[in-house]
């Protein structure tokens, strides 16, 4: 029974899958000579996982808020706990380091931008002693909206086959004064979303999965986005927490990102 429960909780929690954060809006003060940005975050909720984001983005032959091709690399290194078993009831707590470097295309307009990228991601797992290293691709399309002057959407969805892991983000948001806007923000995530696992460097392509489809956890709170300072984009969100199995709690999150 431990070895189900932690064959069915440590994918959920332990592997990173693009978190596909929506860069977020431009500054005010966005300049199109910008060939780069940075973006980063961290995250942490009451049932004990905690997780840091960096990632470089770059637009090599056009600015960075026109259309072109984009280049980025990331990485991320998360801490949690999962069921280690069930009878008696213990936890088990581990860590996880990702890297990647990503390729794609994206789509700039006034008010609107859309953004795909794919590639290889390489990540290590150690839980509870036992490291695991694992290799394989991600693929994310980020969306960013400004339907009018005093509103903003952003959404993200990426999959990676590192750990057959979904996610989905989204935040909708109004102008409060400057270019301050607040709304609802919401973030939720499956594994095993297909009925296989996809592995590229083994001799079995496809390794068929027991279905588990449903959330392994989400994130419904509220979001300030575009506090500027300087050419520099702050944002902020907390609230609610889900966990399939390790039940409800509350989240925080603070992120930035640097146009340059």
């Amino acid at each position: 029974m431990a070895r189900t429960s932690v064959g069915i909780l440590v994918p959920c929690l332990l592997i990173f899958i693009e978190t596909a954060r929506a860069q977020g809006l431009p500054p005010a003060n966005a300049t199109e000579l910008a060939h780069a940005a940075v973006n980063s975050s961290f995250d942490a909720d009451s049932v004990g996982n905690r997780s840091v984001y960096v990632d470089g983005t770059f637009a090599p032959f056009s600015g960075i808020y026109e259309s072109g091709v984009r280049f980025r690399v990331m990485g991320d290194a998360s801490w949690y706990r999962f069921i280690a078993s069930e009878n008696p009831p213990s936890f088990g707590t581990g860590h996880y380091l990702d890297g990647g470097l990503l390729a794609g295309y994206g789509i700039w307009q006034p008010r609107f931008s859309v953004t795909g990228l794919v590639g290889p991601v390489f990540g290590q797992i150690v839980n509870s002693g036992v490291t695991t290293d694992r290799v394989g691709a991600r693929a994310a399309i980020e969306i960013n909206a400004r339907p009018t002057d005093s509103t903003m959407a952003s959404g993200s969805l990426s999959y990676s086959t590192i750990t057959n892991y979904l996610q989905l983000q989204a935040k909708a948001g109004l102008k409060i004064f400057g270019n301050v806007y607040v709304g609802p923000d919401a973030k939720f995530a499956w594994q095993q979303i297909l009925p296989w696992q996809v592995s590229f460097f083994t001799s079995s392509f496809a390794t068929p999965v027991s279905p588990q489809t449903s959330i392994a956890y989400m994130h419904l709170g509220a979001h300030v986005s575009a506090l500027t300072l300087g050419p520099a984009v702050i944002g902020a969100s907390g609230g609610w927490a889900r966990d399939r199995q390790l039940g409800n709690g509350y989240y925080g999150s603070v992120s930035l990102y640097l146009p340059f």
